[in-house]
């Protein structure tokens, strides 16, 4: 169970992620610049206790898992700043949907189960029914529209995200091995990405921004507990006996948010309820989908 564990510190990391710029509001491809060149640095000489892998197909991932991370760390530090963490993290919710359908599609067999089960079946139906309702209840609010079209690219890159992070931890020589290339390679590539955004935008002036002294303790601040979510992440999907699990407890962000938002009297009543409500239905999708209840996957 120490998947649960692990599973629980990346829920709160990423909690403190989608906080971190609804407080620096800084530029989102600039914080995904000092994210991805930052951990890819601090881990780089780990890169000789460990074989290179020779499989081409697993570079395939770290380099696909970059490009999305880079698409998910700027998505997420824009929305964040712009509508603010709790609706940012409510919307984000969705990526459990989306993830069990992806899912789903690299394992059929396990789909097609559903068709066997009746009242499985059903229950999914009526669980998606509610689903649907709540999302479109929070779009009845322009902010809300705004904020889930915005995020809808976060959404899809966490998804794509999850899976591959499990191919990575699992495919590799050893935990460390995928640990430390995921840390390197994949961050690395985040890094290009932002910075290619980063530029194209303001030009010349990019680099004088990146490394200006007001930088320095947001960045340090946003390496050190990048890291954290990262490890504990992959050492969650790891050893997990199906990714679900893992994606479950990552609803459990939006709530820490709620309450830290609370706590300091920052103001969060973008579709509260609502958003809610349509975790609850995420959360019974999970239990459906992992469940003994004829989905095995």
């Amino acid at each position: 169970m120490l998947w649960v564990i692990n599973g629980l510190i990346y829920g709160f990391f990423t909690a403190i992620y989608m906080l971190f710029n609804q407080h620096y509001k800084l530029d989102g491809y600039l914080l995904g610049v000092w994210r991805g060149f930052g951990i890819c640095l601090l881990f780089l000489p780990f890169l000789t206790v460990f074989p290179v892998p020779s499989d081409w197909h697993y570079w395939l991932l770290l380099v696909a898992q970059g490009i999305c991370i880079g698409v998910y760390d700027s998505h997420i530090f824009f929305a964040s700043s712009c509508f603010g963490a709790g609706p940012t993290s409510r919307f984000m919710a969705v990526t459990v949907l989306l993830t069990t359908f992806i899912w789903w599609l690299l394992t059929p067999e396990k789909f097609m189960q559903l068709w066997s089960n009746s009242d499985v079946l059903l229950t999914l139906i009526l669980v998606l029914c509610g689903f649907t309702f709540c999302y479109w209840q929070m779009w009845q609010s322009k902010i809300s529209r705004e904020a889930a079209t915005y995020t809808l690219a976060a959404v899809a890159a966490l998804s794509v995200m999850s899976v591959i992070t499990k191919y990575i931890a699992t495919e590799g020589n050893s935990l460390g091995q995928g640990l430390v290339y995921y840390l390197t390679v994949s961050t690395f590539v985040s890094g290009c990405y932002n910075l290619f955004f980063y530029q194209r935008n303001y030009g010349m002036d990019a680099l004088k921004d990146i490394i200006a002294p007001q930088m320095i303790k947001p960045g340090v601040l946003l390496i050190l507990f990048s890291t954290l979510l990262i490890v504990a992440k992959t050492m969650a999907l790891r050893v997990a006996p199906n990714p679900g699990y893992v994606t479950a407890l990552l609803l459990i962000a939006p709530i820490f948010i709620f309450a830290l938002n609370r706590f300091q009297k920052i103001p969060d009543e973008v579709s509260v309820t609502e958003g809610f409500a349509m975790m609850f239905f995420l959360l019974l999708l999970v239990v459906l989908v992992n469940g003994n209840y004829g989905i095995l996957e």
